[in-house]
């Protein structure tokens, strides 16, 4: 079965978020939760494969969460519009 998890920096990211902005992401982390359990994702979450093991989900029109499958985890590390998911692809590969 499939997990999830959050790195250090991402916790410290989700902190600097407004209130209402960890609400959508806590909301949408919940969604996914239930989709690695169910297996049926919801539309809007827009989750997809950036590249190789790196893969991402939409929290709003500006917000993504990037993550990384390791082993049969998603790891949670970027949260943050397209130039820091950009930035993210770049320092860790794949961009």
């Amino acid at each position: 079965m499939k997990k999830l998890a959050v790195s250090k920096h991402f916790q410290n990211q989700l902190k600097k978020l407004s209130r209402r902005d960890r609400e959508k992401v806590t909301i949408a982390l919940k969604s996914f939760w239930e989709f690695l359990h169910k297996g049926k994702i919801p539309s809007g979450l827009g989750f997809k494969k950036i590249n190789g093991d790196k893969y991402e989900i939409r929290i709003d029109i500006r917000t993504r969460i990037a993550m990384k499958m390791d082993g049969d985890t998603f790891v949670c590390h970027v949260v943050g519009g397209h130039d820091a998911i950009r930035r993210y692809l770049q320092d860790y590969g794949g961009a």
